[in-house]
Formats: structure tokens, sequence, C-alpha cells
């Protein structure tokens, strides 16, 4: 099952902090704004530095982000509006614990609208944008081979982000914001799995090659499979007595029909997906 810190991770706090060190804030000032504090504890919360089910303590974070507590208590509002915290009457916030309801339903919801979006922005793809998920697979390959988490989920949100350029503004606000969620979750799973990155680095090149062919509807079913696949791990590593009934009902409505998608030799010896079905 998945482990919970007690109190408010310092170190990650810090360590985020001084990643961020130099980068411009959105206000032009120090990170003492009310979006600057949220900005920053919601990236601790998605990467993982604040886990499912810590104790936030007001004063203790008020130390570390070196802001006062008025704008602090207004962030933890905000990421209290977001789902990403809860706040009883009386009691310390923490951030939220595993739902099991929430989990499945998030990916579902996912699974859906970036297969949705995949499929209308594979088409619309420029040549310029298809060099940009190159590199960003390129990026992910080599932090791959020297593990390195960060380095990796930075890459891997622009190769998801660049595939959708795309859908549209008001659909990729969707989207995005639903990987923000997802990324929360699978972050855990990184951190107490073994992760198999040769597998996952072949399944972003199949989706690689289906945007190279224009292929927009293979292109949403290799990224439902991909996304189904992560949310399964999780579930069954997290709640493992849970059928994840709404992850299978999303992927039945992506491929209405049982699909084998295989991997075929193309020239220069890359690899490219079809899709079979399955009588």
């Amino acid at each position: 099952m998945i482990q919970t810190r007690a109190d408010t991770g310092r170190g990650g706090v810090e360590r985020i902090m001084n990643r961020n060190k130099g980068k411009p804030q959105t206000s032009g000032r120090r990170a003492s704004t009310v979006g600057d504090i949220h900005a920053t504890l919601r990236q601790l919360i998605l990467e993982g530095a604040l886990q499912p089910g810590t104790v936030l303590s007001q004063i203790q974070l008020g130390k570390q982000l070196g802001v006062g507590r008025t704008p602090l208590r207004e962030a933890l509002r905000m990421l209290q509006q977001e789902g990403l915290i809860v706040a009883e009457r009386n009691k310390r916030p923490q951030v939220v614990s595993f739902d099991p309801e929430v989990i499945e339903a998030v990916f579902a919801e996912t699974i859906l609208l970036s297969a949705l979006a995949t499929a209308v922005s594979v088409p619309r793809l420029l040549a310029a944008d298809l060099t940009t998920l190159e590199r960003s697979l390129a990026r992910m390959h080599q932090a791959s081979e020297r593990k390195d988490v960060e380095a990796w989920e930075d890459a891997h949100t622009a190769f998801h982000r660049g595939m959708i350029a795309g859908a549209g503004d008001s659909l990729l606000r969707r989207v995005n914001r639903l990987a923000d969620d997802n990324r929360f979750y699978l972050r855990f799973l990184m951190t107490s799995e073994p992760v198999p990155w040769s597998a996952i680095d072949e399944e972003h090149g199949a989706m690689l090659s289906a945007c190279r062919a224009d292929d927009g509807e293979l292109a949403a079913k290799l990224l439902a499979r991909h996304l189904a696949s992560g949310a399964l791990a999780l579930l069954a590593h997290a709640i493992p007595e849970r059928e994840p009934r709404l992850v299978r009902a999303a992927m039945r409505m992506v491929l209405p029909k049982l699909e084998l998608i295989t991997r075929k030799r193309v020239s220069g010896g890359a690899n490219e997906a079809s899709v079979r079905a399955v009588s």
C-alpha cells in the first residue's frame, strides 16, 4: 500500500525552491504572492514532495517558504478548491489521501478526453511539432537511462502536451489539468515500484510513429492503452481489492472491439504500429 508522511516534508520544499531559483515569478516579485505560493505548494504535491495524507503545518510552511500566514491561508484555500488538500474545522489541513473512486474517475476521464484530443490534434501537427516530439522522446530516453525521474517527468509531460497541441485551447486546458492529477498519483507508483523503462520508451515510440504517419485514430488508441496500463498498475498497487470498472469501461469506449496493436518493421529500422481487430 502507499506510504504517507505524517508531517510537512522539509527536504522536498527546499529541493523544489532551489530548482526554481532564477526562474521568473509570475508576479515579477519573490514567491510571496498568493499565486506564487499556490504554484509552489501545488508543485510540491504533484511531484510527491508532499505525499497523500501529509499533515500541513502553516507555521512550518510559512517559515520554509518565507511567507506570511494570510497569503499562505489563501493559497491553501485554492488548493482545497482544486481537491488537492482537505481541511476540516479546527484541524490542520492535509494533502488529500487516495480515494479509490476519485482516482479511478480521474484516470477514466483522462483516457477518454486524451484520446479525443489526440485524434483531433495529430492530423494538425506540423513538421516542427513532430521535431519537438522527437526531442522530447530523446530526452525521456536519456533520463530513463539515468533513472532520473524528475527529468523524465518533464520530458514526458512535454511529449504528451506536444501530441495534443492541435486540439484547441479549451480541450487542452481540461486535458492538461487531468494530466496534472494523474501525475500526482503516478508519481507514487514510480517511487515505490520498479519502472519498466524500456517498455514505456517503446510505447511512446509507437505513438510518435503514429503521429508521423498522420494517423490520429491509431495514436489515440495507443495513448489510451498507455494511460490504462499506468492506471491499472497504480490501482492494483494501491487498492488491490478494487475492480477498476471505470477504466475498463473507458477502454471499451476507445476500443469497442478487442483489438491487437502490433508493430511491424518499416524502412530505417523504426517500429510502426498497426491495429488489427480480433473476432
